[in-house]
């Protein structure tokens, strides 16, 4: 028997790829031996994907309370966003809000104790009072973790400060949901207490997958034979989803594109690699969490769509054109790093493959299509496969994708599901509009008289572009600058950073002054303080980067 350390590994590899019935099970026995919190939550994520939400939830809180009677904070802030997602699934929108303010609290460093009353918003009905508008200044990032991504890029709490953006997205999420509802509704009403609970000593049981009801008295046989009929009639209408499964999967190998991404905390840029776009039909469109580009040679349909895991801000989106491929920079609305490019579950219906990510799975496509309003294939309405197979893909993705928008995802997603205001949405379409003269190998869209979107000019690549780590006196090069055949001024490639701390450190009194030189030479440039009452008395220790060691010049 393998143990629980290996069990638990295992099981956690299958959530991840997607088979989250083989995950549950191994979990489970590794669960018998000890309750580990990192193994708790890894089965509620599993009991999510299966819509057993009771399950995840009693999961969620118990790796809560396990974590807070071991004073482990970081997994207390993993449990409670947990939690918060449970709740949002099962409807109950107040305590989901509420669980989320809590896990940004905790990001934020208050007392894991302490009693903040966030529970008690409520009205003479009970109905909960938070809403959108209400946290609005409330969920901004705040000037320490902006001084920290100006500092380190990722500000050395990317990890504190992707959860603190995943809750401020459930919350808003949550809030918008809430906001919905009529007056007295039970998903408006506050049904938790405790930030802590101390869960059942038994969990709820499993709901039984596609079980036909019994029926009373002399029906029984009857009752016996509509049970074969129904599991016979299961089996069949899963058999022709896989059947469809596999002819997706067949088509979609032939019509995607590879891309990859790279980001910081304010940035992320994405290069999708395909030859000869053409500059002048090139349009983007982009809203707050979706991406549409086109048209894209050798591929059907030939538009690509990206549904992003956050939110962007469309007015700011900036792209390159190059032989080999097409380069967009974005500007993220709340600084942190995201997990992954696109919500949960758009990798089953887009037509891109993003870098070394696990292809989908059946059991995955199956999941999602139990959220979504078909039932069966033939549901879907779709052209035969056998006379036009780019005809069905392309139909096929549009159902799919379309019910994107019956399920709800993080910021999407992990924030909101409205749809964009139309005033601010950010559209290139124009294939007459003035273009900046480009370089050899690059084509590069110029401003609209009314810029929404403001892309890079003269060839090079986006001036805002995420710079790579460097040793260079003269600071780092704009490679795709570089690239594109044009000199590199050194003027240009210095370090915004720089820039901002030069800004600083001038308009700063003496006190903020010796503060800023005190912190940032005893930390060797990894911490910078603006208090003098707090960095006088403090010494300041070298804090590297995550995936960074400190060494000394000599070694």
């Amino acid at each position: 028997m393998p143990s629980p350390t290996v069990l638990a590994d295992e099981g956690v590899k299958a959530v991840a790829a997607g088979r989250y019935e083989e995950g549950i099970e191994k979990l489970s026995e590794a669960l018998k031996e000890r309750p580990a919190p990192l193994w708790l939550l890894e089965r509620s994520k599993a009991y999510l994907r299966t819509n057993d939400f009771d399950l995840a939830l009693y999961d969620a809180e118990k790796a809560l309370r396990v974590a807070f009677d071991r004073a482990n904070r970081d997994l207390m802030t993993e449990a409670q966003l947990r939690r918060a997602i449970a709740l949002f699934r099962l409807g109950r929108y107040a305590d989901a809000d509420i669980c989320a303010a809590w896990v940004t609290k905790l990001v934020d460093g208050s007392r894991a104790t302490v009693d903040d009353g966030q529970q008690n918003k409520v009205d003479e009905n009970g109905d909960y009072t938070e809403s959108v508008a209400s946290i609005t200044e409330e969920v901004k990032p705040d000037a320490r973790d902006r001084l920290a991504t100006a500092m380190t890029g990722n500000g050395g709490r990317s990890k504190g400060v992707s959860l603190k953006n995943q809750a401020i997205s459930w919350r808003l999420q949550a809030l918008t949901k809430l906001e919905q509802l009529p007056v007295g509704h039970a998903g408006r009403k506050v049904n938790i207490s405790e930030k802590y609970p101390q869960p059942a000593a038994a969990p709820p049981a499993r709901k039984a997958k596609k079980d036909a009801e019994p029926t009373d008295g002399d029906g029984a046989g009857d009752s016996k034979r509509e049970e074969d009929d129904t599991s016979r009639a299961s089996g069949s209408t899963r058999d022709a989803w896989e059947r469809l499964w596999k002819q997706y999967r067949v088509v979609h190998a032939k019509n995607s594109v590879r891309t990859s991404f790279y980001q910081n905390d304010a940035t992320l840029t994405i290069d999708f690699f395909a030859k000869n776009v053409p500059a002048d039909r090139f349009a983007l469109q982009a809203d707050f969490e979706n991406l549409t580009i086109g048209p894209i040679p050798a591929i059907h349909p030939d538009t690509i769509r990206v549904h992003l895991w956050g939110r962007i801000k469309p007015a700011e989106t900036k792209q390159t054109i190059k032989s080999m491929k097409v380069e967009l920079v974005l500007q993220k609305e709340t600084l942190g790093k995201w997990p992954t490019l696109q919500r949960d579950s758009v990798d089953l219906l887009d037509n891109i493959s993003v870098g070394t990510a696990s292809q989908p799975s059946f059991p995955q496509f199956s999941a999602f299509i139990a959220r979504t309003r078909y039932k069966a294939p033939e549901e879907l309405d779709l052209p035969d496969f056998s006379r036009d197979q780019n005809l069905w893909y392309g139909a096929l993705l549009d159902k799919l994708q379309a019910g994107l928008g019956e399920q709800s995802s993080p910021l999407a997603s992990a924030g909101l599901s409205a749809s964009p205001n139309p005033a601010t949405e950010a559209t290139l379409v124009a294939p007459d509009q003035e273009r900046a003269t480009p370089g050899k190998d690059d084509h590069v869209r110029a401003s609209n008289p009314v810029p929404l979107s403001t892309p890079s000019s003269g060839g090079a690549g986006p001036a805002s572009a995420p710079a790579y780590p460097t040793s260079s006196k003269k600071g780092p090069v704009n490679w795709d600058k570089f690239d594109a055949g044009g000199d590199v001024d050194e003027d240009e490639s210095q370090n915004d950073v720089n820039k901002f701390f030069q800004k600083l450190y001038e308009g700063a009194d003496e006190d903020t002054k010796r503060a800023m030189m005190k912190s940032y030479v005893e930390s060797n440039g990894t911490s910078l303080s603006t208090s003098w009452a707090e960095a006088k008395d403090k010494t300041y220790k070298t804090q590297p980067p995550d995936g960074a060691e400190a060494k000394r010049w000599d070694e």
